[in-house]
């Protein structure tokens, strides 16, 4: 699995100035469970990450920073068929990039990220993946 993602957040905190995440991992897929009608999947990946924004200070007022490093992610997912190419996709993943804390040190961040995504499969679609 491929993952690339982009996410950003305008005028943060007031400041004018945005926060931003571009992120690209990955790693294998594991399927627990197929039906004729759904699929259950895990995975993990593994990538990087830079992470872009605006931090509060202890002394008070804010400031700017990046940071790239490495990051990960792992969770997994359902895929709802409701034609031979066409599927739903829901899933939840637990990422873990690195930011800034008050005391500007770098330090390791979870969050939680949650997708839905409309899948189309080119030729015979779900009856050649079984």
């Amino acid at each position: 699995m491929l993952d690339f993602g982009y996410l950003r957040a305008s005028n943060v905190f007031g400041t004018g100035h945005r926060n931003d995440v571009l992120s690209y991992m990955a790693g294998p897929v594991w399927y627990l469970k197929r039906r004729p009608k759904f699929v259950v999947n895990v995975h993990a990946l593994v990538g990087g990450a830079r992470v872009r924004g605006v931090f509060p200070v202890s002394g008070g007022g804010f400031a700017v920073g990046y940071v790239h490093h490495l990051a990960w992610a792992f969770g997994g997912g359902i895929e709802h068929w409701f034609s031979h190419s066409m599927a739903l996709r829901v899933s939840s993943d637990a990422v873990h990039t690195s930011f800034y804390d008050s005391s500007a040190m770098i330090h390791g961040q979870y969050d939680l990220r949650a997708t839905a995504s409309l899948l189309y499969y080119f030729g015979k679609g779900r009856g050649k993946r079984r």
